[in-house]
């Protein structure tokens, strides 16, 4: 399965995919992060899908500690398991994983190893027309 790069003028790699979360699909463009170990939707992607993100609501979810590459730890809340889709008909998934968002402040949407490795293979195509494929 080939999904379509975008990279911006600072090098940084950018995949859209939909997200289907409890019936609700949204597309969501992805920053492809290999040394991220989670999959991120950040605060404004779950309030564009009728979730609230208030502090308040955050802290009912699930914690989850997560170490960055600075060795710091931060504190992520558990979302559960979402649904990835190549196109919004819903006829090529690519996989289900769970993700996680920032328990306090916004983030990017961050596509890293939780969906990488459920693939034999994963490959970065970085010059004429630019994509992942996954195997």
């Amino acid at each position: 399965m080939k999904l379509d790069l975008r990279v911006d003028d600072n090098n940084q790699w950018f995949v859209y995919i939909w997200v289907a979360i409890g019936g609700k699909l949204k597309r969501v463009e992805f920053k492809a992060d290999t040394g991220c170990n989670s999959l991120v939707l950040s605060h404004s992607t779950l309030e564009g899908m009728g979730f609230s993100v208030e502090k308040s609501d955050l802290s009912k979810l699930p914690p989850m500690p997560g170490k960055l590459a600075s060795g710091d730890i931060h504190t992520y809340r558990k979302l559960g398991a979402v649904s990835l889709y190549q196109n919004k008909g819903q006829t090529a998934q690519i996989c289900k994983v769970d993700a996680i968002c920032h328990s306090t402040r916004e983030t990017h949407d961050l596509l890293g190893t939780e969906v990488f490795r459920r693939f034999s293979g994963v490959s970065f195509n970085l010059v004429g027309d630019k994509y992942v494929e996954l195997k």
